[in-house]
């Protein structure tokens, strides 16, 4: 199964790979035809070839050709190629998310395409006659009208425009633009919660599709898989998404906007589904195509959709520094989206405006001639007046409800944030906790041998007591004055290891409590040496078979330092635990601590002779979160929490260095302060 699983994915992987190459020779064949041309009619074929290839990959490329175009096609008065560029151009420039230059060009195209006239003296039309020709792109200015349409909220309009579409392409039997534009209309009906008509016009839209044998039918199987998963349908809307998928990589290099949305689809389905892995993939996947050139100046990655889904999975993945990365670009690139989307609908509204302005001055001067025509002319400034009020009505509940979605994200990235930031204080106590738990068993150790002193000392100052009382009655002032001197020296030992028991007691109740922040003349050596010993007895008394050599190379000469002691402590503990926990399964096991210093900073290495890290492993150690631990022996945060200690805290940094197999070395350098 394993063998069958290689073998069937380095199949795909060649037949994308040789699709690719064959792709690129398309593009160098059309590119050497246009610079060899010898006559305006085979570069204007060639043009409108390119502009074609590029149609759903780059769309600055669609509209660089079809300004070539157009100054060609004026150039040599060919009517019909002018109208074919105004549409490339309106393409490109809805896409662009240019509303009024988009209506601009489509007008230009209409007045020409609508025009039977403009067949006349055409040239370079291929297999194609003019009236088939004209058909075709008056059939295709429709469709860009009704995306315009819905780009513009106008949702009635749009369906209208696109079923004429259908209706003009029908009658020359263009079956690629009935099957493009029944796309367009399933798409327009899913919006609208339509979902049978979603399944008619998508179904229709692919059957035509794949009797042309398109790769365009990526479209409407899309429109399936969100119809079925909206219907909660998912098992078919997962045979639908992934066959979309399918399609959309062999056909990548001329319609990379389909496998852009169908990666950020499936991201967000297996959000809903709570696959972890699997959303954080298909999310990057759309980030790599929608960066690519030609789509990330494009509307497609410029409303921040992809953004939205790289955050939704790096925050079902509990990645929360990558999830609030994405987070804050999400809301940026939206927030400048809606901002140049509103100021481009307020052009387009304005031209609407002029348009109808000069409709009615067209109108003033048919009155006198015409009142038929006046009739009509003023029937079709209300209706364009209609149509402006009512987009102007719906593009301002629109704003409001952009405004209100972005309140509403913007109070639930603020509560996520204050969540994250009591939950976070949660975790570093808790390592702290944690931490004073390694150290109890150490202590425990530690301070029972000054109590072992104190009980022992008192219990032989008892018995001299009484000696010396004996002596005392029986005379003997000598001997009772050596048994005094004895009692004293005793007296003055216990005194030692009980201050010696103090001193261990209120070392564990500085590393529990939180810190002062107050920095303070430490010893690093004496500090070093009481954390090593400690760290070596609270494993061993977890676990009683543990064994390992340790031992200290203490530069004598090092001066002391102003650091804050427990938090400095925390970090020494957390670095020798590591380094006996990494010497557990090595045959002769050693921990090493050394001190050293240079001109301007104070050195600590902590060393093992463990099984050493991987670069891989290296580069992630000091990450959040990360550990090499098994699930429920570490948090991932005592490393972390170390270097913000370091370097935070006392200005100083964490390297390390580390062989695999051969053991690891954290050194710890901080500044000595010159007074």
């Amino acid at each position: 199964m394993t063998y069958m699983k290689l073998f069937t994915t380095l199949l795909l992987t060649l037949f994308i790979t040789a699709a690719s190459f064959a792709q690129q020779s398309k593009i160098d064949s059309l590119r050497n035809a246009l610079n060899t041309a010898t006559h305006d009619s085979i570069r204007l074929r060639s043009i409108d070839r390119i502009a074609n290839y590029y149609q759903a990959s780059n769309y600055d490329s669609v509209l660089l050709y079809a300004t070539k175009g157009l100054f060609i096609s004026r150039k040599s008065k060919q009517s019909l190629h002018e109208g074919r560029f105004l549409t490339w151009q309106a393409f490109a420039l809805r896409e662009k998310g240019e509303y009024a230059a988009t209506l601009k060009s489509l007008l230009q195209a209409f007045e020409i395409l609508q025009n039977p006239a403009s067949e006349k003296n055409a040239y370079g039309l291929g297999k194609e006659i003019p009236a088939e020709y004209r058909l075709n792109r008056l059939a295709f200015a429709h469709q860009l009208y009704g995306a315009l349409m819905e780009e513009t909220g106008n949702t009635e309009q749009a369906i209208f425009y696109y079923k004429e579409s259908v209706r003009i392409a029908s009658l020359i039997k263009d079956y690629f633009r009935i099957a493009s534009a029944s796309a367009a209309i399933a798409s327009q009906y899913y919006d609208e919660d339509q979902l049978d008509s979603v399944e008619v016009y998508a179904q229709k839209s692919v059957k035509l599709f794949e009797q042309i044998n398109s790769g365009w039918k990526t479209q409407p199987i899309l429109s399936l898989a969100r119809k079925n998963f909206k219907a909660k349908n998912d098992e078919l809307g997962r045979e639908y998404i992934y066959k979309a998928l399918q399609i959309a990589i062999e056909y990548k290099e001329t319609n990379r906007r389909m496998l852009l949305l169908v990666y950020r689809t499936l991201s967000s389905v297996h959000q809903n589904s709570g696959v972890k892995d699997s959303s954080l993939y298909y999310a990057k996947k759309a980030y790599e195509v929608g960066s690519e050139p030609g789509l990330i100046n494009s509307k497609w990655f410029r409303d921040g959709g992809v953004y939205e889904v790289l955050y939704k999975a790096y925050l079902l993945n509990n990645q929360p520094d990558s999830a609030f990365k994405y987070l804050r670009l999400t809301l940026t690139t939206k927030e400048a989206w809606n901002k140049e989307k509103y100021k481009n609908l307020a052009n387009f509204q304005s031209l609407l405006l002029s348009e109808a302005t000069r409709l009615r001055e067209l109108e003033k001067q048919q009155i006198e001639t015409q009142s038929k025509i006046r009739t009509y002319g003023f029937l079709a400034v209300l209706a364009v007046l209609s149509i402006i009020g009512f987009i102007l009505y719906r593009n301002n509940r629109q704003k409001q409800k952009a405004n209100q979605v972005l309140q509403e994200q913007k109070d639930k990235v603020e509560s996520t944030l204050s969540q994250l930031k009591a939950t976070q204080t949660q975790l570093i106590q808790s390592e702290k906790l944690a931490s004073l738990g390694e150290l109890t068993a150490g202590i425990a150790h530690e301070i029972q041998n000054p109590l072992n002193f104190v009980n022992n000392f008192s219990e032989v100052s008892g018995e001299l007591v009484a000696e010396m009382e004996e002596e005392m009655k029986e005379g003997n002032t000598d001997i009772a004055l050596e048994i005094a001197s004895d009692l004293k020296q005793n007296l003055e030992k216990i005194n030692h290891h009980g201050k010696r028991a103090s001193s261990i007691v209120k070392g564990m109740l500085e590393h529990s409590r939180t810190s002062s922040g107050e920095k303070e003349l430490t010893d690093i050596n004496a500090l070093a040496d009481e954390y090593l010993r400690l760290s070596y007895h609270g494993i061993k008394a977890k676990d009683n078979s543990f064994e390992s050599d340790y031992q200290t190379d203490f530069d004598e000469n090092l001066p002391k330092i102003e650091v804050i002691s427990q938090d400095m402590g925390r970090v020494l503990l957390n670095l020798i635990n590591n380094a006996f926990w990494a010497v557990k399964t090595v045959e002769k096991p050693l921990v090493m601590v050394k001190t050293e210093q240079t001109e301007n900073q104070l050195i600590i290495k902590v060393s093992d002779n463990g099984t050493g890290m991987s670069d891989d492993i290296k580069a992630k150690i000091l990450q959040p979160f990360f550990t090499t631990k098994p699930t429920g022996q570490g948090t991932g945060l005592g490393l972390s929490l170390a270097y913000d200690i370091v370097t935070k805290g006392h200005g100083g940094t964490i390297e390390v260095e580390s062989v695999e197999k051969e053991g690891t070395t954290f050194i710890v350098k901080l500044p000595i302060q010159n007074n």
